[in-house]
């Protein structure tokens, strides 16, 4: 069996495959844009007491499609490299592409647009 950094970095996330999606499902309607954030990081914290963001949370892979199965206007994240990596990967599946990405700290602020 091949290892390729998505399965090795989804095989990381040890945390409940269904945790965050309830509110992912409650947060979001097609077509709005979502905020998702990683509550470990300070500047990823600040993002969502602004916004109406969902935490990531479970499975990273599952919570990505939940998230594009939406068909978000934009998504913007303040995550991990490794978050974003997951992230982004999925969107890309969905026809979605990076609009922007910067690093402050450890947190990468970044959005991912429809095609």
């Amino acid at each position: 069996m091949k290892l390729s950094r998505r399965s090795l970095l989804a095989s990381a996330a040890v945390l409940p495959a269904a945790a965050g999606l309830d509110r992912l499902a409650a947060a979001a309607t097609p077509g709005e844009a979502i905020a998702l954030y990683d509550p470990a990081l300070p500047q990823a914290r600040a993002m969502a007491a602004d916004a109406r963001a969902i935490a990531v949370e479970g499975d990273r892979i599952r919570f990505a499609r939940e998230v594009f199965a939406r068909r978000p206007m934009l998504v913007r994240g303040v995550t991990r490299q490794g978050d974003r990596v997951l992230i982004e990967d999925v969107g890309r599946e969905h026809g979605y592409v990076p609009q922007a990405v910067s690093a402050r700290g450890q947190a990468l602020e970044w959005t991912l647009v429809p095609r």
